[in-house]
């Protein structure tokens, strides 16, 4: 039973990267734990809310996670100053198979930079990793992965797979994490 009726804490997370790496599908397998292999590109900005029960001083309560999955085709991009403002966590998505995909978020980093957001809390996310695993070609390499992180002073990378229920809830565990010790905010443990 949790202590309070609403969440102690809201954190807007954002999920950014090219169209067709599978951030809808991240969303919509924490959300409603379903997976559909044939999901349509986001058409502009799709929302999902998601609670984190997590421990403060002894009791329960909940962290309330507003999960902002921003479509990444080239028509949205003016659109992202007012998408990505107020974010409090930024998931930086790439298809491990398709080495573009990760290139392609030095765009999306460079406008944080421009928007005054890079020091957010950030973890650069890896997605189906199912396919990755099965795949003997066409896979991003790790040397290139820690390129970009080092590139961008990042530090935090996770794979992930929405078909397999991989990570999924882990990452936004971690990013939940992130967020509060960024602010210095009161908590014994996430569950």
């Amino acid at each position: 039973m949790f202590e309070r009726e609403g969440p102690l804490y809201i954190f807007k997370i954002c999920l950014i990267g090219d169209g067709g790496v599978g951030k809808t599908c991240i969303a919509r397998r924490l959300c409603f734990n379903t997976f559909d292999a044939d999901t349509k590109l986001t058409i502009g900005i799709d929302f999902y809310t998601y609670d984190i029960p997590i421990i403060v001083r002894g009791k329960k309560n909940k962290a309330r996670l507003s999960i902002w999955d921003f479509g990444g085709q080239e028509q949205f991009k003016k659109l992202f100053k007012y998408y990505i403002n107020g974010a409090n966590g930024i998931f930086l998505v790439f298809d491990l198979l398709k080495m573009e995909t990760l290139i392609k978020l030095d765009w999306w980093y460079d406008h944080l930079i421009e928007y005054t957001l890079h020091d957010r809390p950030k973890i650069l996310i890896g997605t189906k990793l199912d396919l990755f695993q099965k795949n003997k070609k066409h896979k991003v390499d790790e040397l290139t992965i820690e390129n970009f992180l080092d590139k961008h002073d990042e530090k935090d990378f996770l794979k992930t797979s929405s078909k397999e229920n991989t990570n999924i809830l882990h990452i936004f565990k971690e990013m939940t994490k992130k967020i509060m010790d960024s602010h210095e905010l009161d908590y014994d443990k996430i569950l």
